[in-house]
């Protein structure tokens, strides 16, 4: 019974000690100040099944839901088959802009080429919670 109690109060330490641990290390608190949000809408994007060689395009919506102006500081694609580009590096509270997805299926050979894929366009901002945002494309290619 003792050797019980012992493991149970050290379990109950250790418990204390990461909700302290947690508690005391600085982080960004979203508290209602002024600052950016970005969001994406919508987070994927299906083309289904497609010919190799087509180029397809998307539109995807960036928004600032936060009350500072958003600035898109970069973009960046996971494979150089795939271009983005927004319409504006600066979103005002509130506001929408768009991200314009390029991707040519024929920029890549080989046994990669074709089949399932998927790419993911990385969105980098000056929002302090969520400074690189993703969003991802897929396709079959025939």
């Amino acid at each position: 019974m003792g050797k019980r109690l012992t493991i149970g109060f050290v379990i109950i330490l250790l418990g204390f000690a990461v909700y302290g641990y947690f508690n005391a290390v600085p982080g960004i608190e979203d508290n209602g100040e002024d600052q950016p949000k970005i969001e994406i809408r919508p987070q994927t994007f299906d083309f289904g099944e497609v010919e190799y060689g087509q180029i397809l395009e998307y539109t995807f919506k960036i928004r600032n839901l936060g009350n500072q102006i958003l600035e898109i500081n970069k973009v960046a694609t996971s494979c150089g088959c795939t271009t983005v580009q927004t319409s504006r590096e600066k979103v005002n509270p509130q506001e929408e802009i768009e991200l314009k997805v390029t991707y040519d299926t024929g920029a890549m050979s080989g046994t990669y080429a074709k089949g399932n894929q998927e790419r993911i366009i990385y969105v980098k901002s000056n929002d302090p919670i969520n400074p690189q945002a993703e969003v991802t494309i897929f396709a079959y290619v025939k």
